[in-house]
């Protein structure tokens, strides 16, 4: 998952951050070279805020009113330099909003980004702007610089910048709702102490260094979090059910009751700009210029990989409820807290996979220095120390990505939980870069163990966050920043660290930095038995994801006030075979229907892609140097200058398919051992 100023400042339109160039530019330089991501106080936060508002609309008041001929340098970049302020000082208030250790720097960030996303909207919606990058001649501009310009005036009218003043002063208010209730949204979620108490002898089956990190209180109790450490190896060991009920469904219901009524406001607001731009439902809108176009041609993606993933999830599924009937001969149906439990057990007997063995050989440290190996032994590239870098909370670590002699970018590594923290897993955009002028500058916030063992899941997740951030790092060296990764149609985004994904199933891979406590190197056999128990649920869980994408798109094409609780019920339940709990309210709590709002397809949809990519490497070898470097320089360097679909005809020299994934999906692995008939 990606968050950016972008994803902040804009709603329906996605506007860019761009190069700086004078006259204005000089002046930006200056303002954003003191950036601060570690403000000390709520009043810091409120005087560069009001210094940026003030700078942008000294800038955007000249802009519109520039008159003679249009041209790229005269217009466009002066454009960029304006879009470059706003879109790097909002990314870096909404980041401080999920950062600062301090609460009311936090409520400074989160008021400040609302403010300065309002600015984006005026601009967004501005004639004479317009008017002047529309004048521009295309004569003599570069193929590069003509697409970039053209998306940008797409970009426009669907905003709605055509339509009459009233109209146009409609959108802008609806726009600054949505970026308020969004963030309202968003925080709720965050800032959700749910919390689960259970009795001493709650932990049968948890690994010894769970049990160790959660004693019972004072009160006798176990007290756990809903944070993802608490939470993840509670689904996959613990013994009794009644735990894992307990626990998922305090998971599940985070930020509800009190997002219901937030969600329904998002929602309404959004339909309400999506028909005032003449659009039927949000959904039409947003997919609009996406790569699929539509939203009915989402709906049939949706339904066409679920038949594919349709007859391996059956198989695998009932390979899990007969198993689960050893434990309990009258159960019926599985449930969402018996999934990860049942199928760890069949992995173990069926595959002689144990995932509490699995874990000892990883840890967060050890996954970060594997990750950055393999960065260096596919792409070239080094990281070392980002000496005297500014952080803002201990256990925050600082990086520069270097490409032979050539900084390519920094990033941070802010990796586990604290309370008022992202409480997801996502990279940020803190500075965009531009060839020339800027290093672009990115982070990631993770929500890992600390210390002790790591699930292999959560290698996976910090390896696809570390594709994210790098994709930024290598895109960040266009002539504008509106050629950066950000600029990608978002229905691709997810595909290069979908990709990378594939690299934790890779032995030579693993046994570069997967040991456990006694130094040993995870085996080659166990690997092997990883990846023959890979595919196991594999279709389901593609299923599960699915559902989340119906839920997505079906909210944002309903007509607003429909029942939130009722009809995610009947979306996510219409693709996933494990039904959803009634008492589940999984919405209040699923950010991406903010970030993401109708488009969660992208996951799916960029799967897809990420295999059908991946097919290159199966045949030239995954860890060869020449097919990484041709990977590099054809989809991640050019960011946002070319169409998706360019990219990667640029790599495969072919359009994409979806054969690959409907081929994985396809799968339904034998047991490599009898199954277990006993009784656990």
């Amino acid at each position: 998952m990606r968050k950016t100023a972008l994803g902040i400042a804009f709603s329906a339109w996605i506007g860019c951050i761009g190069a700086a160039t004078p006259p204005p530019a000089d002046e930006v330089a200056v303002f954003l070279k003191g950036q601060d991501i570690n403000p000390a106080s709520a009043a810091a936060v409120d005087a560069r805020c009001a210094a940026a508002d003030a700078l942008s609309k000294k800038l955007f008041k000249a802009l519109e009113a520039r008159s003679g001929p249009a041209s790229i340098a005269g217009d466009y970049q002066r454009y960029d330099t304006l879009l470059n302020l706003i879109g790097d000082t909002t990314g870096q208030m909404y980041f401080i909003s999920q950062t600062s250790t301090k609460a009311p720097v936090r409520d400074a960030g989160q008021k400040c980004s609302e403010q300065l996303s309002a600015i984006s909207t005026d601009i967004s919606l501005s004639r004479p702007v317009y008017d002047r990058l529309a004048a521009i001649p295309r004569a003599g501009l570069d193929a590069k610089t003509a697409f970039t310009l053209d998306k940008q005036l797409l970009s426009y009218r669907l905003a709605g910048v055509d339509r009459d003043a009233p109209t146009r002063a409609k959108i802008a208010q609806l726009n600054k709702d949505i970026t308020t209730v969004g963030l309202e949204f968003d925080r709720n979620i965050s800032e959700d102490k749910t919390g689960v108490t259970l009795p001493a002898d709650a932990l049968a089956g948890m690994p010894q260094d769970y049990i160790d990190a959660h004693k019972p209180g004072a009160d006798g109790k176990i007290h756990l979090t809903t944070t993802y450490p608490d939470v993840f190896p509670i689904f996959k060991f613990a013994d009794r059910p009644e735990t894992r009920k307990a626990v998922y469904l305090a998971f599940v219901n985070r930020a509800h009751p009190v997002n219901d009524p937030v969600l329904a406001k998002l929602i309404a607001k959004r339909q309400e700009l999506a028909q005032t731009l003449g659009f039927p439902d949000y959904a039409t809108l947003i997919t609009k210029d996406k790569m699929i176009g539509s939203p009915q041609r989402a709906q049939t993606f949706l339904d066409e990989i679920n038949g594919a993933a349709m007859a391996a999830a059956k198989r695998d599924t009932d390979r899990l409820l007969a198993r689960y009937r050893q434990i309990d001969p009258n159960a019926t149906e599985l449930h969402g807290w018996d999934t990860g439990y049942v199928s760890n057990l069949v992995k173990k007997e069926q595959y002689d996979v144990d995932a509490s063995v699995v874990r000892q050989y990883f840890t967060l440290a050890k996954a970060q220095k594997g990750i950055f190996q393999l960065v260096h032994d596919l792409f070239g590239g080094d990281i070392r120390p980002w000496q005297g870098a500014p952080v803002w909370a201990p256990g925050v670590s600082a990086w520069e990505l270097w490409d032979g002699k050539t900084l390519v970018g920094r990033f941070y590594l802010d990796l586990s939980p604290r309370e008022g923290k992202y409480n997801h897993a996502a990279q940020f955009g803190i500075q965009a870069g531009v060839a020339g002028a800027r290093i672009p500058v990115g982070a990631l916030l993770c929500n890992f163990p600390a210390t002790g063992p790591m699930d292999h899941g959560d290698v996976e997740t910090f390896l696809h966050e570390f594709g994210h951030l790098i994709h930024s790092l290598y895109s960040g060296h266009q002539r504008f920043a509106t050629q950066g990764m950000d600029q990608l149609q978002w229905d691709f985004i997810e595909s290069p660290s979908q990709l990378l994904e594939e690299w934790v199933w890779d032995y030579d891979t693993l046994k570069a930095f997967a040991s456990n406590d006694k130094g040993e190197p995870i085996p080659a056999a166990l690997v092997a038995k990883m990846n023959a128990a890979r595919h196991f649920g594999e279709a389901a869980s593609w299923q599960r994801q699915l559902g989340f994408s119906a839920v997505s798109l079906g909210f944002y094409t309903k007509p607003a006030g429909f029942d939130l609780a009722s009809n995610y019920l009947e979306l996510y339940n219409r693709y996933s075979l494990v039904k959803e709990d009634p008492q589940a309210h999984m919405y209040a709590a699923f950010g991406h229907l903010n970030g993401y709002s109708a488009i969660y397809y992208t996951y799916t949809w960029s799967k897809a892609i990420a295999l059908d990519l991946f097919t290159r490497f199966k045949a030239e070898g995954m860890r060869n140097p020449k097919t990484a470097i041709a990977y590099r320089r054809a989809v991640l360097d050019p960011g946002g200058s070319e169409p998706a679909d360019q990219l990667i005809r640029n790599f495969l020299a072919r359009d994409t398919n979806t054969k690959a994934f409907r081929d994985e999906l396809g799968l339904s692995t034998a047991p490599v051992t009898a199954p277990v008939t006993a009784a656990k």
